[in-house]
């Protein structure tokens, strides 16, 4: 269990605050209009950003007194965040050691995810020699191989075309089902993430968040609630 208890934090002279459950395991989808805090929450989560009160337990434990890498969460940005002058087999190899320098068995872990992704044969690239979908899988093969519990997943499909994020959210769907990952996905795409999602997060303001089932969700869309709120702005920042 995911469990957000009284999360805030401050940018500017704007608060954040935040408050949910999510079951292990469970997918749940992060929206609502620009500035709301959608990708805030996420960098506070993994610690990129400070939270100024509140708790966030993983499987009953705070984990905001952990540093970065020890904590549960995996994340993934719209920009991928590979590295250009690095080839594609060293920036998996980033998710599994950070000096990249890996042992034989590492190696292989890598060579497994590689071929997981359908990137076995792009493995001495460089990124900008790559496809969209192809940096796509690259960036998923490389948070995959850092087996954090909880992926946190900030807009990685949205400048793709929609064949290409379906089949960004199939890979996701793949991981969870392999690695039972809970997963926060921020997404402008609703539509096509609610068939697969189990969660929605919805922003009223920056300091209001309503939690609701996928099936409460919809049937309270269908009877009209949340038009307002849905006239997403896909230029979001925060």
């Amino acid at each position: 269990m995911l469990d957000v208890r009284q999360l805030t934090t401050q940018l500017g002279d704007q608060d954040f605050h935040w408050e949910f459950k999510l079951a292990a395991g469970d997918l749940m989808a992060i929206v609502g209009a620009s500035g709301l805090g959608k990708s805030t929450l996420l960098n506070v989560l993994c610690g990129l950003l400070p939270a100024t009160a509140g708790e966030v337990r993983w499987q009953g434990r705070d984990v905001l007194d952990q540093p970065l890498h020890r904590r549960p969460f995996g994340i993934l940005f719209q920009s991928h965040n590979l590295f250009e002058h690095l080839s594609v087999e060293v920036n998996l190899a980033l998710g599994i050691h950070p000096s990249g320098r890996l042992h034989e068995a590492d190696r292989e872990r890598v060579l497994t995810a590689a071929r997981r992704f359908d990137i076995a044969n792009l493995l001495d690239r460089t990124p900008d020699r790559l496809s969209g979908g192809q940096q796509q899988r690259a960036a998923l093969a490389r948070v995959f191989l850092q087996r954090k519990p909880v992926l946190l997943l900030d807009e990685p499909f949205s400048s793709l075309d929609p064949a290409l994020r379906q089949e960004g959210l199939n890979w996701v769907r793949d991981m969870q089902a392999e690695q039972g990952s809970t997963v926060l996905l921020v997404t402008h795409h609703l539509d096509e993430m609610l068939p697969v999602t189990d969660q929605v997060l919805l922003g009223l303001t920056s300091e209001q968040w309503l939690s609701l089932s996928t099936d409460e969700f919809e049937r309270q869309r269908a009877q009209g609630a949340f038009q307002s709120l849905l006239g997403i702005d896909t230029d979001a920042s925060y």
